[in-house]
Order: C-alpha cells, then sequence, then structure tokens
C-alpha cells in the first residue's frame, strides 16, 4: 500500500491579507461621468460578482472601468497584475440613473490584493488607470461572491475566481456558500457508505461511517473524481483527531453449514467505532471529507480508513485545484 497517495498536499493562497472593515465612503466631489456597458458579464467564466480580465491602457483609451453588481452586502476581494508600477486599480460606487461613478478611498497597486468587508448592496466599479506611464498590459481581478464581514481569507485561486474566507463566528465560505464552523458541531459533514448484497437468504455488508467531525484545515475549491463521487465544486475538509470512525463488515452464509461472520476492525487493525488519534495521523496520512459545495452535503471520505481504496478496490481519486 502507498501511503503517500493518502497525503494531499493542501493548496493555500494569500492567507496573509486583512480584511479592511472601512465603508466605503464616496467622494460626491470627483465624480466621473460613466455610460452603461451594453454587457457587464461578457467574459468567459465570470459572473456578476467575479471577474477576470486582461486588458491595456494606451493613449487612446487610458482609462477603463469595469463594472458590476452585488445584491446584498459582500466582503470584496481585488487585485490588479501588470509590470507598469503607475497602474492603479481604484473603488468606486456607480449611480446609473445620473451615470455618475463616485471615488472611494479604497484602492491597490500592483500585485497587492485589497480586502474589504463592507461592500454595500449596489452598483459598483473598478477603476484602472495610470499616474505616469501607459502601454502595457494588465489583469484585474476580483471577487465579491462572500457575505460581508469576512475576517480572513482561507484560500484563494490565483485569479480569485474562486475564495474561501472565514468569519468572526468562525464560519466558513467559499463562494457564496456556507461550508462548515470552525470547532462547531458540523453535523452535515457526517458521511456514511453502505454496502449491502443479498442472495437466497445470504448477504455481505459493509458500511463506513464518519461523525463528529473535528476539523483541522480546509481547502480547495477543487474538482473531485471518484469511482464512487463526483463533484466540479468541492472543499477538502482534513480531519483532526478526535473525529469519529466506524467500520463494519458481516456476511451471512444459510448453508449448510450455517456461517457468519463479524467484524468492526478497520483496514489499520484497530477496532471501530473509535476516535481518530496521533497514530492516525503520524503514520497512515490525510483524513479527508470531500464537501460537495453545491449539494451542501459531504460525498466522500477519502483516507487509508476508507477500505476502497485502501484495498485497491477503487482507484485513488483525482483532485485538481480550481482556478
Amino acid at each position: 500500500m502507498d501511503f503517500k497517495a493518502f497525503n494531499v498536499k493542501q493548496h493555500l493562497s494569500n492567507q496573509h491579507v486583512e480584511f479592511s472593515d472601512e465603508v466605503p465612503v464616496l467622494d460626491k466631489t470627483k465624480g466621473v461621468p460613466v455610460k452603461k456597458p451594453a454587457s457587464i458579464n461578457s467574459n468567459y467564466n465570470v459572473s456578476g460578482d467575479r471577474m477576470f480580465f486582461n486588458d491595456s491602457l494606451v493613449e487612446t483609451d487610458p482609462d477603463d472601468f469595469w463594472f458590476f453588481n452585488v445584491s446584498d452586502d459582500r466582503s470584496i476581494l481585488f487585485e490588479i497584475e501588470t509590470d507598469n508600477p503607475d497602474y492603479v486599480v481604484e473603488l468606486y460606487k456607480v449611480d446609473w440613473e445620473t451615470e455618475t461613478a463616485y471615488p472611494t478611498p479604497i484602492s491597490g497597486s500592483p500585485g497587492n490584493i485589497v480586502a474589504n468587508s463592507q461592500l454595500i448592496a449596489g452598483d459598483w466599479a473598478l477603476r484602472v488607470y495610470s499616474t505616469e506611464t501607459m502601454g502595457n498590459n494588465y489583469t484585474i481581478k476580483m471577487n465579491a461572491t462572500n457575505p460581508s464581514g469576512a475576517a480572513s481569507i482561507i484560500s484563494t485561486s490565483n485569479s480569485l475566481l474562486q475564495a474561501i474566507l472565514l468569519y468572526p463566528n468562525r464560519e466558513v465560505y467559499a463562494n457564496g456558500n456556507y461550508v462548515l464552523t470552525v470547532n462547531g458541531s458540523n453535523s452535515h459533514l457526517d458521511w456514511e457508505r453502505e454496502y449491502y448484497f443479498s442472495w437466497d437468504g445470504n448477504y455481505n455488508q459493509r458500511t463506513h461511517s464518519v461523525s463528529d467531525a473535528k476539523v483541522k484545515s480546509i481547502a480547495g475549491p477543487v474538482s473531485y473524481q471518484s469511482d464512487y463521487a463526483s463533484s466540479d465544486n468541492a472543499i477538502l475538509v482534513y480531519l483532526d483527531k478526535e473525529t469519529l470512525f466506524m467500520h463494519h463488515v458481516s456476511s451471512f452464509r444459510s448453508g449448510p453449514p450455517t456461517q457468519y461472520e463479524d467484524s468492526f476492525v478497520d483496514t489499520i487493525g484497530k477496532t471501530t467505532p473509535r476516535r481518530l488519534d496521533d497514530d492516525d495521523f503520524i503514520n497512515w496520512g490525510d483524513h479527508i471529507i470531500v464537501f460537495d459545495v453545491n449539494k451542501g452535503r459531504s460525498i466522500d471520505f477519502f483516507s487509508v480508513l476508507n477500505f476502497y481504496y485502501a484495498s485497491g478496490v477503487e482507484s485513488i481519486p483525482t483532485i485538481e485545484f480550481l482556478n
């Protein structure tokens, strides 16, 4: 058995970024006239509260506005990437009735993520301009999918199209979807897989279950594909000690002679139900609940304790982090 297969490297980025709780105050003395574009969601893989665009500033087009709308109060992340240090990205509030955009003090320089937890519902824009030289390409990134009040970043994709945030009450959201509460009960993370096959009064049965999940860390979002389960939007929940695990296998043959077998011993020789302990993590790799964000439930348990993966009956899942 290749135990290295049960160690999944976490893809964590931008955890050092701190959220500002500064409410974006409008400067009504510096309004800029704007015209509503025909479409504000025309690029691939972009919704109204996310963006990932490439463009450039030139003498004939020195000023770009990227418009977006949020239907309720949100937390926002945005960033500009470019080789030109003179470029600036600045948050504006848009009033389409007067066709005016008002600047706020919230802005960023190339390569620095701006994080603000107090974006109110309404129409907004990111303005990209240069303080001096032009002519360079740039990439504008933005994610405003998560509720207002975020405290910190757990992980983001390089594009910022994916963002997992932590809140002061220890709740975790991924692109606007509730995932779990750190140190909470998290009963929605419970997972069970049961196999039962019967014929002519005989049967084979195998059951796995994970409950009372203790969360060490989380990562993602990922696309997840196994023989048993798949998801194009899943979170990896790395379990910690004291998580409850059970493995039960039994069989019955009506005979003659009558035969019955029953065992609660797991794949590494320990009797269940039991709490995960130090040995499980030191010597046996990661133990991961795969939580499908779209379905709002756990769909798999990737671990050496899962008989189907440990025995090779099913292939090791394919896990790819989303960008």
